[in-house]
């Protein structure tokens, strides 16, 4: 079947180069196997984790030239011979993959059946194109911090997409959130939705505040989007007993200035925190009553990602760019019609 895509030629660590580099051609798509769909693109997402894989610095390179993007949302429109792929024809779904073979940033792609989730009607295609990670990756760190006990949470990259969400399940949890922002006006506007604790890691006592509040709101969770010195930072100015989870890496650097005499003397700890490995541990049939209550709260508007803006496919560029330049706005989409 031919379709249409947008290729990477070459992994480039420069981002301008590696922007200018992409381009839409035409392409084959391979049938769907057993346990596989074919799916209709209705959405695809840009996430932090493409322009990672763009520039060659992401955990997931394939075989070149590629097609990027991890996210998206589409229409089954053909079915492998296996009972969960043939349950999903004609259904609408929300899906994450990182196979070899192809990406969201196309108009077609072929899945395995069990990177799918259906989606409801009253679900868009906007929302279900952004469903499959960040609102699950929310989810599961606030079941974490349960499971922890901690009173309390800190978050950096407070102003992005999972920052939002995770207020909000904190606020349904009765969790306080210590926010650390990079930026004034990020710390001004969260101050002003209503939120108590928010810190910019900017400021000239950013460690000494971030530590008087972690230790008075008994803060023992913290998840980490950003890596570099920023990780060292928040672990020294939580208490005793103290887990911070990394989840990303938007700093682009290694940790650094982390505490050895905390992590001695205090039993303080750093893991690591993959939303994929988690979907693992929990089985199909939780995971299945997780997504039931993350469409729940998109339903009836408790959580909603946030959209800044919508490109054809063809106008890559242009919305990678608007991503770049400001990435805690919302998301960007790539929509393979005419808006």
């Amino acid at each position: 079947m031919k379709s249409k895509a947008i290729l990477l030629p070459a992994y480039q660590g420069n981002i301008i180069r590696a922007l200018r580099s992409l381009e839409m051609k035409e392409i084959e798509i391979k049938p769907p196997a057993q346990d596989e769909v074919l799916l209709e693109i209705t959405a695809a997402v840009c996430n932090p984790s493409d322009l990672a894989f763009i520039q060659g610095g992401y955990n997931v390179r394939k075989p070149l030239p590629a097609i990027p993007g991890f996210e998206g949302a589409g229409v089954v429109i053909e079915a492998g011979k296996s009972t969960d792929a043939q349950a999903l024809t004609g259904k609408r779904v929300s899906f994450f993959s990182q196979s070899k073979d192809g990406g969201t940033w196309s108009h077609h792609i072929t899945v395995k059946a069990d990177d799918c989730i259906e989606i409801r009607d009253e679900i868009s295609d906007e929302q279900a194109a952004c469903l499959s990670v960040n609102p699950f990756t929310a989810y599961a760190m606030i079941e974490q911090v349960k499971q922890d006990g901690s009173k309390a949470i800190i978050q950096n990259a407070a102003a992005g997409q999972i920052g939002y969400f995770i207020r909000t399940l904190a606020a349904i949890n009765n969790i306080e959130v210590i926010n650390i922002v990079r930026k004034e006006e990020q710390e001004e506007a969260l101050k002003a939705e209503g939120n108590k604790y928010v810190l910019c890691n900017k400021s000239e006592n950013f460690t000494e505040e971030l530590a008087i509040l972690s230790h008075e709101l008994c803060a023992t969770s913290a998840f980490d989007a950003s890596g570099g010195e920023l990780s060292g930072h928040i672990l020294k100015a939580m208490p005793k007993y103290a887990t911070l989870y990394l989840y990303g890496a938007l700093a682009g650097r290694t940790l650094s200035e982390i505490p050895a005499l905390d992590i001695i003397f205090m039993n303080k700890i750093i893991r690591g925190f993959n939303v994929n490995e988690w979907k693992d541990e929990i089985g199909k049939a939780e995971f299945k009553m997780v997504s039931e209550h993350i469409q729940d709260l998109i339903a009836n508007g408790t959580i909603k990602t946030r959209i800044q803006g919508k490109f054809q496919m063809k106008d890559v560029g242009a919305a990678l760019m608007q991503y770049i330049r400001n990435m805690s706005g919302g998301k960007v989409l790539l929509m393979p019609d005419k808006l």
